[in-house]
């Protein structure tokens, strides 16, 4: 194992060498670094004592979608494309060299949990925010976190092991799919069941989730259980279900390590598909797969020539997709932002208008504009630069619009608000989204390709916290202040943070034109 160390050793030093070359970028991770640092103490020093009324969703019952979700969207991937702990260099250098296929193994088991390091980085930023609605301690927080990194890395094995069963033929993997849906399919059937009875969601989700049947399923009860008690003493439960999942998880090391030394064939397929995710990412894209038999074809010309032609190919590239601007992005936004009535407690519109926000700003990291980048000919074009980026974000707006509206209507009808405020609204909902795509033209200004798609995730963060919070700042104190009382107040809030982001957008898009200018960029 010493040779695979020392690989381990030597690109963690090189690349602090890299970045000592380039004082501002390290900087920035030093920012960073901080800034998570910080956010790991506040969650462990933050007082319980300032927790609000409790939400309607336990904490358990996050819990138990967080890790259905995870599980299927791992296993799905698992059984269709295969998982690989590995890069392509590994393969180029590790599968051709004279080392036990169990040791380059091992090595890529260590490789994955250092990987798997960056979703606890991105949950230590959320701590804080769960500890001011649920009694979580600071064992609890290590508890969150082991659990999700055991989460992860147990997928990701098991994933390897089924993609190698079901590789063998194309009817094995076809009934793995099956398998893995009619698991699914089964716990549907058992909510709908459950909530004729009931005929209340809440109590449906509770009496399902937290029965012993669903606490006894392999893996993905025994996580559940395990997470919720970030919220309790730990009892003979809670070490009941993680022996288990720690032999399951040795067993699955023994099943790869001592049956399966063949698999450096299994990982080829998904450490090319990996590579591709890299690369794209690093770029700004994401990877995509043609399936011919979905094509659509549709009938629709340009209606202009110049910038605009960005646009109307980004219009017919949305209708490709039959259903116009809607997609899984605009369904998850709406669902999340729903789901917000439940889980806050004294929720209004206002409530899901700041969380589809939060939720936009995590699916505004794509769209039809970072395409472009790609294709050269978006240079040369006879147009200035601001009309390019433009017309090049003006169907992300456009979506944006069409997503608040759908959100909002039905927000609107279940809290009864009046038609002036769903609009309002949406219009709002729209301005944040420009916000996010001009804050991301900039960033990826400033930083080009040099990094890769979790630095610039934080960088944003960091730049749109600073930008967005005057707005919220200005409106609340204009509208509960200087206008406390009048009957337009509860609309001037909202006209007010779509004016302030209308401004701080364009000042965004001014700062950040010359990225269609210089394709070096």
């Amino acid at each position: 194992m010493k040779p695979l160390f020392y690989i381990m050793k030597r690109s963690i030093i090189n690349h602090i060498k890299k970045l000592t070359k380039k004082p501002l970028h390290l900087i920035l991770y030093i920012i960073l670094i901080l800034a998570f640092v910080g956010f790991l103490v506040m969650s462990f020093i933050m007082p319980n004592q300032n927790i609000t009324k409790s939400p309607k969703f336990s904490f358990s019952l996050i819990s138990t979608m967080f890790v259905l979700t995870v599980t299927y969207l791992q296993l799905n991937q698992g059984i269709e494309k295969g998982s690989s702990f590995f890069r392509q260099s590994d393969v180029n250098l590790l599968f051709t060299a004279p080392i036990s296929p169990k040791k380059v193994l091992v090595y890529g088991f260590i490789k994955q949990m250092f990987a798997t390091f960056v979703m606890i980085f991105f949950i230590a930023f959320q701590i804080p925010n769960l500890k001011n609605y649920y009694q979580i301690t600071s064992v609890g927080i290590l508890i969150i976190f082991l659990s999700i990194f055991t989460l992860f890395f147990s997928i990701s094995l098991l994933s390897l092991i089924i993609y190698s069963i079901t590789s063998k033929k194309h009817s094995y993997r076809s009934n793995a799919k099956k398998i893995l849906n009619a698991f699914y399919l089964c716990i549907i059937v058992w909510i709908i069941i459950n909530l004729l009875k009931t005929k209340d969601l809440i109590t449906t989700a509770e009496n399902v989730f937290e029965s012993k049947t669903f606490n006894m399923i392999p893996f993905v009860g025994w996580f559940k259980v395990v997470l919720s008690y970030a919220t309790k003493e730990i009892d003979n439960i809670f070490i009941f279900n993680a022996l288990f999942i720690i032999v399951s998880i040795i067993i699955l090391i023994i099943i790869l390590y001592k049956t399966n030394t063949d698999y450096y064939e299994d990982v080829l397929g998904a450490t090319e598909r990996k590579e591709k995710m890299y690369a794209a990412k690093k770029s700004g894209n994401k990877v995509k797969e043609i399936k011919v038999d979905k094509i659509r074809k549709i009938n629709q010309g340009f209606g202009s020539g110049g910038a605009k032609s960005i646009f109307y190919k980004h219009l017919i590239e949305y209708r490709k997709n039959g259903m116009f601007f809607i997609g899984k992005e605009s369904i998850g936004i709406v669902a999340f932002g729903i789901m917000s009535k439940y889980f806050m407690p004294h929720s209004s519109i206002a409530t899901v208008l700041y969380f589809s926000i939060y939720m936009l700003f995590i699916f505004s990291m794509q769209g039809k504009w970072i395409e472009e980048m790609q294709i050269h000919y978006i240079y040369i074009i006879p147009a200035n630069s601001i009309e390019k980026v433009f017309y090049g974000t003006l169907a992300n707006h456009l979506k944006n619009l069409v997503d608040g509206i759908i959100l909002f209507g039905i927000a609107g009808f279940l809290f009864k608000s009046d038609i002036i405020t769903i609009i309002l609204c949406a219009i709002t909902y729209t301005t944040y989204g420009a916000i996010f795509v001009y804050t991301d033209v900039l960033a990826r200004r400033i930083f080009g390709s040099t990094h890769g798609k979790i630095f610039k995730f934080f960088m944003k963060l960091i730049i749109i916290i600073l930008i967005i919070t005057p707005g919220f700042i200005g409106a609340s104190l204009i509208t509960y202040t200087v206008l406390k009382g009048a009957s337009y107040a509860s609309y001037s809030y909202y006209i007010i943070l779509a004016l302030y982001n209308i401004i701080i957008s364009f000042l965004l898009l001014l700062s950040g034109k010359k990225i269609f200018e210089v394709a070096e960029i």
